[in-house]
C-alpha cells in the first residue's frame, strides 16, 4: 500500500506590519527608495541654488557697499576742499588780511563775514608771524599766542586741515544739537602780505556736525533698517565717524588693507566680535587741489543680513521638498500597492494549487504589461501541468458499499 501523501497547509496571510518592512514589502521599498531619491534631490538642489544665490548676492551687496563708502568719502572731500577753497579764497582776495597794518576791528569784521557765510564755521582768527592772535570772530582769544598750536606751526608753510577733536570751551559758547561731542576740525592757510612775504596765518575751526549730514544723506534710514552702518577712520585708525546702524555698541578696527590695495573695494570681512560682514571701503582721493585728508571711510553690512534671502528660499525649498516628497511616497505607495496586490493573489492562488486544490486557477491577464502577460503565462502553464497528468484512480468503495 503506498504512503500517504503529505499534507500540504497554505501559510497564513502576512500581517499589516510585515507590508510596512521594505524587506518585505514591495510598496514600502518603492516608497523608501522614492523618497531618499526624493531627499537626495532637494538637498543638492537646495545646496547649489543656496550657493549661487550666496555669490550673487555678495556680488550685489559688496559693490553696492564700495559705491556707499566712495560717496561718503567724495562728500566729506568735497566739502573739506570748498571750506578750505573760501579760506584761501579770503586770505589772497580780503585787503585787510593781507596788510600787517589794518585794524583789528576792521579783521574783525571780515572774518565774521566769513563766519556768517559759512555756517561750519565756528570760529575764524587770523595770526601774525609771531603766532599772536590779532583778530578773531567775537573777539574770541584775540591777544593770545598760536605759536604753539598745530595750525599755525603747518598753516606757515602750507594748507592745513587737522583730524576731528574735542574743544569743550568753544562747543560751550557755540552749541549745536547735532555735534555732542563738541568735535572740532583746524583749518589753516597762510597769508601772503603785499610785499610776497608771509603776513600771517588765517584759521577756521569747523564744526565736525556736518559730517553726520553728510553721512545721512549717501545711506538714509533705509540702510539703518537694513542694519548698514558707515565708518570713517583717520590715517592712524581712531574712528572719526560712525552711524551705529549696524548693531555695534563699538565699531569694529579698521580693515586690514594692504598697501597696495586698490582706492575702493569691497570684501567679506570676519571681525574678532565674531560678525561677519560685507564692507565695502573706499580711501581719501580728495577734490581738486585738495589731496585728500588720508581718511577711509568704510561702509558694513552683516553678512547674515545680506544672506536673508538666501535663508527664504531655503526655507521655501524645505516646505516645498517636503510636500513633493510626500506626495511622490504617497503616489509611489499606492501604485506599488496595486502591483503588490496582484503578486499576493498570484501567490495565494499558486499555494492553493500546491496544497492539492484542484479547481483554483491563477489570475487572468487584464492588460498587456509585464504582470498580466507574466500572469497569463504561469496560469497557461498550470493548465498545461494538468492536461498532461494521468487521471487519477478511482477510488475503491467497501464491500457493504459495493452494488449488488
Amino acid at each position: 500500500m503506498p504512503p500517504p501523501a503529505p499534507v500540504r497547509t497554505v501559510p497564513p496571510p502576512e500581517s499589516s506590519w510585515a507590508r510596512l518592512d521594505p524587506r518585505r514589502s514591495l510598496p514600502a521599498r518603492a516608497a523608501a527608495g522614492v523618497g531618499a531619491g526624493a531627499i537626495a534631490f532637494l538637498l543638492l538642489a537646495g545646496w547649489i541654488a543656496g550657493t549661487i544665490l550666496r555669490r550673487q548676492l555678495e556680488a550685489q551687496v559688496g559693490p553696492g557697499l564700495e559705491a556707499a563708502a566712495f560717496q561718503v568719502g567724495d562728500k566729506l572731500d568735497r566739502h573739506l576742499a570748498e571750506r578750505l577753497r573760501e579760506l584761501q579764497f579770503a586770505a589772497t582776495t580780503l585787503p585787510s588780511l593781507r596788510r600787517p597794518d589794518a585794524r583789528p576791528a576792521e579783521q574783525r569784521r571780515e572774518l565774521e563775514l566769513l563766519r556768517d557765510v559759512s555756517p561750519d564755521v565756528a570760529w575764524a582768527g587770523l595770526a601774525d608771524p609771531a603766532g599772536r592772535v590779532v583778530a578773531a570772530t567775537d573777539g574770541r582769544w584775540e591777544d593770545t599766542s598760536a605759536a604753539e598750536r598745530t595750525w599755525f606751526r603747518a598753516g606757515v608753510d602750507h594748507a592745513y586741515l587737522s583730524d576731528p577733536h574735542e574743544q569743550v570751551d568753544l562747543a560751550r559758547v557755540t552749541p549745536t544739537r547735532e555735534d555732542t561731542l563738541a568735535r572740532f576740525l583746524d583749518l589753516a592757510v597762510p597769508v601772503i602780505g603785499p610785499e610776497g612775504r608771509i603776513a600771517g596765518v588765517l584759521a577756521a575751526q569747523l564744526r565736525w556736525s556736518w559730517a553726520r549730514a553728510i553721512e545721512r544723506s549717501v545711506l538714509g534710514e533705509a540702510a539703518a533698517r537694513a542694519r548698514i552702518g558707515a565708518t570713517v577712520y583717520a590715517a592712524g585708525g581712531d574712528v572719526l565717524l560712525d552711524s551705529g546702524a549696524s548693531g555695534w555698541t563699538n565699531p569694529p578696527d579698521p580693515p586690514a588693507l594692504a598697501a597696495g590695495n586698490r582706492r575702493r573695494g569691497w570684501f567679506v570681512e570676519p571681525t574678532p566680535g565674531g560678525t561677519t560682514y560685507v564692507t565695502g571701503y573706499a580711501r581719501s582721493a580728495g577734490a581738486g587741489e585738495f589731496r585728500g585728508a588720508g581718511w577711509l571711510a568704510v561702509v558694513r553690512q552683516p553678512l547674515d543680513e545680506v544672506l536673508a534671502p538666501e535663508r527664504e528660499l531655503r526655507r521655501l525649498l524645505t516646505i516645498a521638498g517636503i510636500a513633493l516628497t510626500l506626495a511622490a511616497v504617497t503616489a509611489t505607495w499606492l501604485f506599488a500597492s496595486r502591483i503588490a496586490r496582484r503578486l499576493r493573489s498570484v501567490t495565494a492562488a499558486a499555494q492553493r494549487i500546491r496544497a492539492g486544490d484542484v479547481l483554483t486557477v491563477l489570475p487572468g491577464r487584464h492588460g498587456d504589461g509585464e504582470l498580466d502577460r507574466m500572469c497569463g503565462a504561469l496560469g497557461e502553464l498550470v493548465e498545461d501541468l494538468r492536461a498532461q497528468a494521468p487521471p487519477e484512480p478511482p477510488v475503491a468503495l467497501p464491500d457493504e458499499r459495493r452494488p449488488y
